[in-house]
């Protein structure tokens, strides 16, 4: 059955009964649906996705939540998608109102970081509760990792409406860097779809993906190291990677600190450091 979709005006009204109940200042980072709400690009959501930064704002809201009338939806009806974005919690009211909540990490990786609080806009404050919504670009980002279908719809009226496509980029690449996972690449494939299915083309495309192919090429030859390859020839002929291309990464593998490479005699050897 398909849940329902609420407006600007039922998530006020649900926010002020929590301003009603809060006992501690609790700050939210709204990353979801709302923010195209209130930027005039849908009329409804099914949820509302926010970020809190400590346990104690977590337990507190959750707390109120349940005072409210708010339960785990459970299990069953929680999709493979939301099992993947890992929600510290999810609860859901008769009215199938859902709060997806996120402590500290969305999708066990990204983080909320300074450079996005300092994008924010303020959506709502009463009371103790404060409320701010994540900039285009950064809901665009998260929607560009995730693996749920409407997010692509999400990703489309944000693009239409115009975006500063290099904080985008700009942002992926440090949350790749600071969470070790190669989030260009889920980025970068939600991109492809994006431009197959509603004809929109970014100009961080190229970008991304020679970002991508990099990594992999440098992921694909420390693997061979570590298998025991040694020299470019072996390395190309183990990945299937042209011999250029090999020499090409493994110079800067050896820039980054990653490899050493010995030169005393020919071939060099390779090895990790």
């Amino acid at each position: 059955m398909e849940r329902p979709s609420f407006g600007r005006e039922y998530i006020i009204n649900e926010l002020d009964k929590i301003s009603s109940k809060i006992t501690i200042p609790l700050n939210l980072f709204v990353i979801g649906g709302l923010v195209l709400i209130q930027f005039g690009l849908k009329g409804a959501t099914k949820d509302v996705d926010v970020v809190v930064q400590s346990k104690r704002e977590l337990d507190a809201l959750t707390e109120v939540l349940g005072s409210l009338g708010y339960r785990s939806p459970g299990l069953v009806e929680i999709s493979r998608a939301y099992e993947v974005m890992e929600a510290s919690e999810i609860l859901e009211n008769c009215d199938k109102f859902r709060w997806d909540i996120f402590y500290g990490r969305i999708c066990g990786a990204l983080s909320f970081s300074p450079a996005m609080i300092s994008r924010v806009n303020i959506f709502y404050k009463k009371r103790s509760l404060s409320v701010v919504l994540a900039s285009k670009e950064d809901i665009f980002l998260f929607k560009g990792i995730t693996e749920r279908e409407a997010d692509l719809d999400d990703m489309r009226l944000l693009a239409e409406s115009g975006l500063e496509w290099k904080v985008i980029e700009q942002e992926c690449r440090n949350q790749s860097i600071s969470s070790g996972r190669l989030w260009e690449n889920a980025l970068f494939q939600n991109l492809m779809e994006l431009r197959e299915k509603h004809k929109i083309r970014s100009p961080i495309e190229k970008s991304l993906q020679r970002i991508v192919e990099e990594k992999l090429t440098e992921d694909a030859i420390v693997q061979a190291l570590k298998a025991g390859d040694n020299t470019i020839a072996t390395i190309s002929k183990t990945t299937g990677l042209p011999s250029h291309h090999v020499r090409a990464s493994v110079k800067k593998l050896e820039k980054k600190g990653s490899l050493r490479i010995n030169r005393s005699k020919r071939p060099y050897n390779i090895s990790l450091t």
